[in-house]
């Protein structure tokens, strides 16, 4: 029977490591919790990515192990490949650390403006730190932001596609693999502009990865993206350069205003108004965050007491969340840049204000990832992996995301992440899948058809490109 990334049973020894229990699936590949069989009572997360030759993977690698290193960023612990020493997924062993994404920590009863500050605070520094190492993130959103549960310190997650000096492209495109929602609006216009310049690529900058910390604090903060999270890719890129979003103050009144000052300068359309540097912008987190109006160490959302489920049992408290922030535009809102008309439709100017405004609840256009290339395994990532039985390496794209499908997080247990959405898996199995489901790497995948708040990282390619 072929075996893939996410099929390891606990107990399976890979290298010196033995897999206690799966912490996830996404597009990217499958992570467990193992336990250092030379140093038993070590726990660490192995993460095995679904091809042989992963740039990804070994671009993450390379900056964990070096350029990276920071009390701040994962530690990186060793790597292995699986199931065969020399031709199987490459895998990487890093820091296990418990704890919460910092948008669901920030809805947590107890998170408080305060602590939310400080910890923006610690990862601006970070972030100013690597920059001036010569490396960016390029994919900074919430769930790549992990507040540690032992000391609620931030960690920073996946480095797959940072960059560096000398690092090799990732994409065909002219942006580097991105989340729409967390793109600046140079990057958008940029993404425009290319399309009279094919070849050229966008020059990602320190800014990039601070205007992305702002939309995560905004997301923190209010609960809510920026700008809707259902609006089509062309729309919310539109919005992204032309419209303003609101003031995180005017989306949850308990924001200290202070703090949504310094958020709304993150976010501003012109690059020379934000904060210049990591530095600055910790200074700036830091300072608000000595303030001493009581709201800085109130819970930065309402919570509400709900009767029980059943007479006589507890009453629960549930988080109330600000309505959903309407946009305002800064100017009258563009015509869509001509395209092929079977890419892009020509919205009316007056159709794209109204469904700005009507927020309308429509799944965001994907653009397909670029397909991993396939290379014999580099020397330096063979190594000695004792599994049983062996299986060989399969090659085949996820299954991408249909329309209105609940994107991840995914209810753990029921469903599994591919591509950043949630699927679930059914008893029957491929090739005798049925309609409306996916095969793949032996199984048959449902859609679940939900609609979730964060998009995936996607190719910021050219979308008639592709």
């Amino acid at each position: 029977m072929r075996q893939y990334p996410e099929d390891l049973a606990p107990g399976t020894r890979v290298g010196r490591w033995r897999v206690v229990e799966p912490l996830g699936v996404g597009g990217q590949g499958a992570v467990y919790r193992v336990e250092d069989l030379e140093h038993p009572g070590n726990f660490y997360a192995l993460k095995l990515a679904w091809y042989a030759s992963d740039g990804r993977a070994e671009r993450e690698v390379e900056l964990m192990m070096t350029r990276a290193v920071h009390p701040h960023v994962v530690g990186f612990h060793g790597w292995a490949r699986w199931p065969h020493p020399r031709e199987g997924c490459l895998g990487f062993v890093m820091d296990w650390v418990p704890g919460l994404a910092l948008d669901v920590w920030a809805e947590r009863e107890g998170s408080t403006f305060r602590r939310l500050a400080e910890v923006g605070a610690t990862v601006a520094d970070t972030l100013g730190e690597l920059h001036e190492r010569g490396v960016l993130h390029r994919d900074l959103k919430p769930e790549h932001i992990l507040v540690r549960e032992s000391d609620g310190q931030p960690v920073l997650l996946d480095f797959g596609v940072g960059w560096y000096e000398g690092a090799a492209p990732l994409t065909t495109g002219p942006l580097p693999p991105a989340t729409l929602h967390q793109l600046t609006p140079g990057a958008v216009r940029f993404l425009w502009k290319s399309r009279e310049h094919p070849g050229v690529r966008y020059a990602f900058q320190p800014g990039d990865d601070l205007y992305a910390l702002g939309v995560c604090l905004y997301r923190a903060a209010t609960g809510h993206q920026p700008f809707p999270e259902g609006l089509p890719a062309d729309l919310l890129q539109m919005a992204i350069i032309e419209a303003r979003p609101m003031a995180p103050v005017l989306v949850n009144p308990r924001v200290p205003r202070a703090l949504s000052d310094v958020i709304v300068r993150l976010l501003s359309k012109d690059p020379a108004k934000r904060y210049p540097s990591g530095a600055a912008l910790h200074e700036a987190l830091s300072s608000a965050a000595r303030g001493e109006e009581p709201a800085w160490d109130a819970s930065i959302f309402d919570w509400e007491e709900v009767p029980p489920a059943q007479e006589g049992g507890s009453p629960e408290r549930r988080l109330v969340r600000p309505p959903r922030p309407k946009p305002s535009w800064s100017a009258p809102p563009p015509p869509p840049v001509p395209v092929r008309v079977e890419q892009r439709s020509r919205w009316p100017s007056g159709l794209v204000l109204a469904a700005v405004v009507l927020l309308a609840l429509v799944s965001m256009v994907r653009v397909s990832p670029e397909a991993p290339s396939v290379q014999a395994p580099d020397e330096k990532w063979a190594t000695d992996v004792r599994v049983d039985p062996p299986g060989p390496a399969r090659y085949e794209q996820a299954p991408l995301p249909v329309r209105n499908q609940k994107q991840a997080p995914c209810t753990e247990g029921v469903e599994v992440e591919l591509s950043g959405a949630c699927w679930r898996t059914l008893e029957q199995r491929s090739p005798t899948c049925p309609r409306l489901t996916f095969a793949y790497k032996g199984r048959c995948f449902l859609p679940v058809l939900k609609e979730q708040r964060a998009p995936t990282s996607v190719d910021g390619g050219v979308p008639e490109e592709r």
